[in-house]
């Protein structure tokens, strides 16, 4: 538990001196909440339920673990992800003096109403996969921090904060069952977090003890929950192959002490794949949170997923799709031992599909094999 603790106070720490050096950002409506979001997925639009075939089944889809059938590592695995208006801030606040009121009060004013976003995975987040008895297999450890911000009230800025630090160990499997198409699978996670959900002013921010309150502020916990999931291959005469996908995320919700609580998921999806030449093509589609377990928000666009998926003879691929209504495109470069990912999306972080985009942009390096 060492290591975990490790990472938590590392990732944590980090966001909380990325926040101090934006110094800005409340969620008028929040967003979706995802333990985690894989670069594959979210170029295709974040439909993965019934894809699932890579080391992000073990977060999106755990029966689709039972795909695997060689040795699979990742041990090096840095990931940036950052939003359009937060690459904006970054450069404004290089030449703005943060212990200073003034200066802090018009650099927050000048991003009234812009949702800031930054999540960093912890640069040695390994996870190993392999096949026993036919059964996939999957274990993970890591770590990630996240970061949403808006500013309101352009008179008296008020930056509202919502930071997350997780760490895990967990496990999973996946098996293709006798009844001809039907594959299921299940993990199992320990979660340790800390969670920060404040406001803060332009005099707060600029204060001498400032890192000390937000320290102060966050809140920790930890629980243990499990996914479980099916994916079924319609038995069709065609060049088509059709998959039906579902996944419960969080099957037992579990309260994470004072942190903020992991909430269940139901999500649907259909996946279609067909190779020629070489080529494999695959295309999604995706409702998320059927069961509206998330009463926060009831619009059914902002659960709508699709995307598809060119995966070229060479070492490219390339994705696109619809994330909430919103466009998004990827690609991955896989040099075998070394793979390059890269993801653009946008995110809704208002009340109902279209009403405010957040364009997110997302790159990770993968050393493995």
């Amino acid at each position: 538990m060492k290591h975990l603790s490790f990472l938590k106070i590392n990732g944590f720490a980090i966001l909380s001196v990325l926040f101090v050096f934006l110094s800005a950002t409340c969620l008028s409506a929040k967003e979706y909440p995802n333990f985690f979001r894989g670069v594959r997925p979210l170029g295709m639009g974040g439909a993965f339920t019934a894809v699932s075939d890579d080391e992000n089944a073990l977060f999106y889809n755990p029966a689709g673990l039972s795909k695997i059938s060689t040795f699979q590592l990742g041990v090096f695995n840095p990931l940036i992800e950052v939003s359009e208006g937060s690459i904006d801030l970054f450069n404004d606040v290089q030449d703005a003096n943060l212990d200073d009121t003034g200066e802090t009060t018009d650099l927050m004013r000048k991003y009234v109403g812009e949702h800031q976003h930054a999540r960093i995975l912890f640069p040695v987040s390994p996870y190993v996969g392999f096949n026993v008895s036919n059964v996939g297999i999957m274990i993970s450890g890591g770590g990630q921090g996240t970061m949403d911000v808006e500013i309101r009230n352009p008179i008296w800025p008020e930056a509202y904060v919502n930071l997350l630090g997780d760490a895990w160990i967990m496990g999973g499997a996946g098996a293709k069952l006798p009844l001809n198409g039907l594959s299921v699978g299940g993990n199992l996670k320990y979660i340790q977090r800390e969670s920060l959900n404040e406001v803060y002013t332009a005099a707060d921010i600029a204060a001498d003890d400032f890192e000390d309150r937000l320290d102060d502020d966050r809140k920790s916990g930890n629980g243990i929950t499990m996914d479980i999931g099916a994916i079924y291959r319609l038995p069709l005469e065609s060049d088509f192959k059709t998959d039906l996908g579902l996944s419960i995320q969080n099957l037992f919700e579990s309260d994470m002490g004072d942190a903020e609580d992991l909430k269940r998921s139901v999500n649907l999806g259909v996946a279609v794949e067909r190779s020629f030449g070489g080529f494999k093509a695959i295309g999604a589609f995706d409702i998320m949170d059927i069961t509206r377990n998330f009463d926060e928000d009831d619009d059914f666009m902002k659960r709508i997923h699709m995307g598809a998926e060119v995966q070229f003879p060479t070492i490219l691929a390339l994705r696109a799709g619809f994330n909430q209504g919103y466009l998004s495109a990827g690609a991955t470069a896989d040099f075998w031992a070394l793979r390059l990912d890269f993801a653009t999306y946008g995110e809704e972080v208002g009340a109902y599909s279209g009403q405010r985009e957040d364009r997110r942009y997302v790159g990770q390096l993968t050393i493995g094999w």
